[in-house]
């Protein structure tokens, strides 16, 4: 896999170069659960830099999400691709993960909404958002 990772003082960025599917998930997820810890105390962002998002990527990151919130970390994504956006959008997870076009505005997002833990919620549980196509703040 050919990543890199970039740590400040409140967040952490880890670029994903190449696309992730069923041989190479397992390699991917460890390497990005070892970068992890490295986060600083408030966010990380994935920067998803290839087009083609598979379901491995979709669910590698549901995964990571669930880790990083145990940190009390939020997790939120970059896909500057147009088309790697619209598969967040098509199966509901540019809500849950936190999408955005660019890595600054991923880490706009974690700064205003904060792990998933401290969304506001509706009375009935799920988080609250206004109109389609806003991520959860």
């Amino acid at each position: 896999m050919t990543s890199r990772c970039f740590i400040g003082p409140h967040h952490t960025v880890l670029e994903l170069n190449d696309v992730v599917d069923h041989d190479t998930s397992t390699a991917v997820e460890e390497e990005l659960r070892r970068l992890l810890p490295l986060s600083g105390p408030r966010a990380v962002v994935v920067d998803i830099r290839t087009s083609p998002v598979t379901s491995a990527t979709l669910h590698l990151l549901l995964r990571l999400r669930a880790t990083a919130e145990a940190r009390s970390t939020a997790l939120c994504v970059a896909a500057r691709d147009p088309l790697a956006r619209r598969v967040f959008r098509m199966t509901g997870l540019s809500r849950t993960l936190r999408v955005a076009a660019t890595v600054g505005g991923a880490l706009a997002l974690a700064r205003t909404c904060g792990p998933a833990a401290a969304l506001p919620r509706h009375r009935h549980g799920c988080v609250r958002y206004t109109h389609e196509g806003e991520l959860p703040c």
